[in-house]
């Protein structure tokens, strides 16, 4: 059965130099941001070929708007959060809007959203891979090397994150480095049983 989820983002303001990172998500933070202010820098992106006019360091906020859980394999989730960690300035600020979905669970729903000048914008969901976590406990773990988690909440089977990227000191370096060359602990999540 499907499930009829409703979101209201009519009184979410963003500032400053935004990343929009949305895969099927009809661009509602964009124009969300748009609504709100003609004069914002937004830039919004779709897929991994557009990841070229991405600027490091320069970003007050990145958004991930129902797209974090179409990313594949843990291992694929924590390098593109480094590379956000990257994008974000000194002082930046992630979102997370997405589906609250454990191990051997589906999701099937609609989410509703309702943006600036009550308009409704609806997303369709469907992730019936009883494999994969979604879920906002193990979405706090991949973002725990880079990011300090302020606010999260769930509810109706969506879950809700704001993070402020950590300063990394010096006594990181060599966890940053294992993580970069991709030695840190096994994710039980890629390991092939034949």
């Amino acid at each position: 059965m499907k499930k009829e989820i409703y979101l209201n983002m009519k009184n979410e303001i963003f500032k400053g130099n935004v990343l929009d990172i949305g895969f099927e998500n009809s661009g509602i933070i964009y124009n969300i941001c748009k609504e709100e202010n003609e004069e914002i820098n937004i830039d919004y992106v779709t897929g991994k070929e557009e990841e070229t006019n991405i600027r490091d360091n320069f970003y007050d906020i990145c958004i991930l708007f129902f797209s974090f859980s179409s990313i594949w394999f843990k291992m694929n989730k924590k390098s593109f959060i480094k590379d956000i960690y990257n994008y974000l300035n000194k002082e930046g600020i992630l979102y997370v809007w997405d589906i609250d979905k454990g191990y051997k669970k589906i999701f099937n729903g609609n989410i509703n959203v309702t943006t600036p000048g009550d308009k409704v914008k609806k997303i369709k969901i469907r992730d019936l891979n009883i494999f994969k976590d979604n879920s906002k406990d193990n979405t706090v773990k991949i973002l725990e090397n880079y990011f300090n988690v302020i606010e999260g909440t769930v509810s109706d089977g969506v879950y809700y994150i704001k993070a402020k990227k950590k300063d990394i000191i010096k006594g990181d370096i060599s966890k940053e480095k294992n993580i970069q060359e991709g030695n840190e602990e096994k994710d039980e999540s890629t390991i092939n049983s034949a």
